[in-house]
C-alpha cells in the first residue's frame, strides 16, 4: 500500500522540488500552503506522515504542531520539521518539545533526507504529543512561540531592509549610468507617453525632462515617420519580442531633424503583462549627414563622369572587370554601354595579360600613376592611349578611375622628330668627328686630352646615373670642348716652358672662341654652353664669364671635373704627369668650392671603389 505524505510550505518551488523527490519514492503526496490548510486537509483524509516549515502565513509550523498533537485523529501521525529559517539549537528544542518526530534543516541532500523520513516510518510509532498543561504552563509556550517567532520576524524585516537598501543603491547606480552614458536611453506606457529619459535623450532632443516626461512618444518623430514609429511598437507589443535596430527620424525640438539607431523591448509587470516599452538608441545625426553628403558626392562624380568630355572607364582592380564606361568611352570605342561593361580591361589594352595586373596593382598600392598603351576598338583599329589612372572608393569599395587620352597623332609626330634628331645628331656626329680630325692633324696632345676628358666626363655622369641622352651629349661636348684652341697658335700650345702672361691670355680664350664656333650647330644638346661653361668654377672664380653655383649646367660641371683630373694626371708639354692622386687630391680639396661636391663623390668613387683608369696615364 502507497504511503501518504502530507507537505506544507507558503514557497511554491519548495512545495514543488519536495512533492517531486517524495514522488520519485514511489509516495504519495498532498500539499498545503500554510498550517490551517494542512489541518483541514488532514482531518479529511489523513496522511501517514506529515513534513511542514515552520514560518508561513495564516499558522505557522508551531502553531501547527501543537494543535496536530492535541487531536485525537492525528497525534499519532508523525511530524516532521523541514526549515530554512529555523536553525538555532532553541529552534529544535521548542519543536521537540512540542512533540515533533524530526528536526531538518535546508538544505539536505536527497539521500540523507529520505533515510531520516524512512526511519521515521520504520519507527514502531508510539505518538509524541505535548502533554496537557496547566494555565501557567500554557501561557509559557505562547512565551516562548512568540519569542521565537518574533525574532525570525525581526531578522526577516531585517534582511529585507537590507536588501530594500541594496535594491535602492541598485537603482541609483542604475539610474547614474543610465544619466552618463552617452546613448539615449526612455520608458514610454503602453499608450506611449514618455515616462523616463536619460540626459543624453534631453541633449539629442533639446527638451528637458521635464517637457519629455508625458510627452507622447510621436511628438518627437518625424511626421513623415510616425507611422513606421507605430508598426515597430506594434510589431514588439504583438510578438513580445524585442525588436530588430531601427532608424528613428525624430523631430528637436528647434524644428531640425535627427536619426538615432534605435532598439526597443516591452517592459511588463510581476505577472509578465506588458506595461509599456523601453529604448535604447545611439545619435546616428552626423553619420547620416555624412552618408547624404556622401550620395551627393557620388552622384555629383556620376554626373560629372557620365557627361564628361574625356573618355572614362571604372575598372575592378582585383578582376580586370570594366565596370562603368561613360558616354565619351562609348563613342571612342565603338561598343555599346552594355556590352563594354561586360568586358574585361584586357579585352581592349593590347599588352601582355600580365602586364596589365602590374599595372593595376601599382595604382591600387600608389594611388594615382599614368601610363601609355595600345587599345583595341570595336572596329579593330589600335590607337595610342596615355592613361591616368587613380585608386578611389565606390560605394565602399576599391576601383580604378581611368581617364584616356589618344595620343595616336602625338606619338606619330613624336617618331617624326625622333627620326629628325637622329638625322640631327648624325650630322651632329659627323661634324664632330670632322673637327676632332682637324684637331688631331694640328695638335695630337689636345686631341688626346678631349678624348680622355670625354670618356672620363661620360663614365662621372653614368655614376651619377644621369639620363642616357644627357650622357651622350656630355660625351659630344667632351670630345671637342678645347675646339676653341684651333684659334692658337701651334707653338704656344706644344710650348714646353711656362707659359707668358700674353699667352696664358690667348690659352683663356678658347673657352669663348670654342663657343662662337658651335653656336650656330644645330644639335637636341646644349654643345656651344657647355664648351663655353667647363672653365668656370662654382665660387665664380672661373671664366670666361665668373658664373658660379646653378647659373652653370650639370654638363659642365661634370667636364671642369675630369677636365682637371685628366690635365693633372696626364703629361703636359711643359711637365711630366703628376699622376691621378695628386688630381683627386686637387678635387677633393676644392670641394663644394671650385667644384660640384657630387661630381667629385662620383669621379673619386670611380677610381677609388670601382678601379675606373684613364687611357695613357
Amino acid at each position: 500500500m502507497t504511503r501518504k505524505v502530507l507537505i506544507v510550505d507558503d514557497i511554491s518551488t519548495n512545495l514543488y522540488m519536495l512533492e517531486t523527490l517524495l514522488k520519485g519514492y514511489g509516495l504519495e503526496v498532498t500539499s498545503a500552503e500554510n498550517g490551517k490548510e494542512a489541518l483541514d486537509k488532514a482531518r479529511l483524509n489523513p496522511p501517514d506522515l506529515i513534513v511542514t516549515d515552520i514560518l508561513m502565513p495564516v499558522m505557522d509550523g508551531y502553531a501547527l504542531c501543537r494543535q496536530w498533537k492535541s487531536d485525537d485523529k492525528l497525534k499519532h501521525i508523525p511530524l516532521v520539521f523541514y526549515t530554512a529559517t529555523y536553525r538555532e539549537p532553541k529552534d529544535e528544542k521548542f519543536a521537540l518539545s512540542l512533540g515533533a518526530d524530526r528536526f531538518i534543516l535546508k538544505p539536505q541532500e536527497p539521500d540523507i533526507f529520505m533515510n531520516i523520513l524512512k526511519e521515521v516510518f520504520g519507527e514502531k510509532y508510539t505518538a509524541r504529543q505535548a502533554v496537557t498543561k496547566p494555565f501557567c504552563e500554557e501561557m509559557e509556550f505562547f512565551r516562548k512561540h512568540n519569542e521565537i517567532l518574533f525574532g525570525k520576524l525581526e531578522k526577516k524585516m531585517s534582511d529585507l531592509e537590507i536588501a530594500n537598501q541594496k535594491l535602492r543603491e541598485s537603482e541609483e547606480k542604475y539610474r547614474t549610468i543610465l544619466e552618463d552614458m552617452d546613448d539615449i536611453y526612455f520608458e514610454v506606457d503602453i499608450k506611449g507617453n514618455i515616462t523616463f529619459v536619460n540626459h543624453s535623450s534631453c541633449k539629442m532632443s533639446g527638451y528637458s525632462e521635464d517637457e519629455l516626461l508625458g510627452m507622447p512618444f510621436k511628438k518627437i518623430s518625424a511626421p513623415d515617420g510616425i507611422e513606421m514609429v507605430k508598426q515597430y511598437f506594434g510589431e514588439i507589443f504583438l510578438t513580445g519580442k524585442t525588436g530588430k535596430p531601427f532608424l528613428w527620424n525624430l523631430e528637436k525640438k528647434n524644428g531640425e531633424q535627427g536619426f538615432s539607431e534605435l532598439v526597443a523591448s516591452l517592459i511588463r509587470d510581476k505577472q509578465g503583462k506588458p506595461i509599456g516599452f523601453k529604448g535604447i538608441g545611439r545619435d546616428v545625426t552626423e553619420r547620416k549627414k555624412t552618408e547624404k553628403d556622401l550620395q551627393n558626392s557620388e552622384e555629383l562624380f556620376r554626373n560629372l563622369f557620365q557627361h564628361h568630355a574625356a573618355v572614362k572607364l571604372i575598372i575592378d582592380p582585383y578582376t580586370g572587370n570594366i565596370i562603368d564606361a561613360n558616354e565619351a568611352a562609348v563613342n571612342y570605342y565603338g561598343w555599346p554601354r552594355e556590352q563594354i561593361t561586360q568586358m574585361k580591361i584586357k579585352d581592349i589594352n593590347t599588352s601582355r595579360e600580365e602586364e596589365v595586373k602590374e599595372a593595376m596593382e601599382k595604382v591600387r598600392v600608389n594611388n594615382k600613376i599614368r601610363f601609355e598603351f595600345r587599345h583595341r576598338r570595336a572596329d579593330g583599329s589600335v590607337r595610342d592611349v596615355e592613361v591616368f589612372s587613380s585608386s578611389i572608393k565606390a560605394q565602399g569599395k576599391d576601383v580604378l578611375h581611368s581617364i584616356v587620352h589618344d595620343i595616336t597623332e602625338r606619338k606619330q609626330a613624336e617618331t617624326k622628330l625622333q627620326q629628325t634628331l637622329d638625322s640631327l645628331r648624325k650630322a651632329v656626329n659627323a661634324t664632330i668627328r670632322v673637327m676632332v680630325s682637324v684637331v688631331e692633324s694640328r695638335d695630337p696632345y689636345t686631341a688626346g686630352h678631349q678624348i680622355r676628358s670625354a670618356d672620363l666626363a661620360r663614365a662621372i655622369a653614368t655614376e651619377m646615373e644621369l639620363p642616357q641622352d644627357t650622357i651622350e651629349g656630355l660625351r659630344m661636348a667632351g670630345s671637342i670642348h678645347d675646339i676653341g684652341k684651333l684659334s692658337i697658335p701651334a707653338e704656344i700650345l706644344s710650348k714646353p716652358t711656362k707659359l707668358l702672361k700674353i699667352e696664358f691670355s690667348l690659352i683663356k680664350e678658347h673657352a669663348r672662341t670654342g663657343y662662337e664656333m658651335l653656336k650656330d650647330v644645330e644639335s637636341p644638346w646644349p654643345l656651344a654652353e657647355i664648351v663655353y661653361q667647363h672653365h668656370e668654377r662654382m665660387d665664380g672664380s672661373g671664366y670666361p664669364r665668373n658664373l658660379k653655383g646653378d647659373e652653370i649646367l650639370m654638363e659642365a660641371r661634370i667636364l671642369m671635373v675630369a677636365d682637371v683630373v685628366e690635365a693633372m694626371a696626364s703629361h703636359r708639354p711643359y711637365r711630366p704627369g703628376l699622376g691621378i692622386d695628386a688630381a683627386l687630391s686637387e678635387i677633393e680639396k676644392n670641394r663644394g668650392l671650385f667644384y660640384d661636391e657630387a661630381v667629385v663623390d662620383a669621379c673619386r668613387r670611380l677610381f677609388r671603389e670601382k678601379g675606373f683608369t684613364l687611357d695613357g696615364t
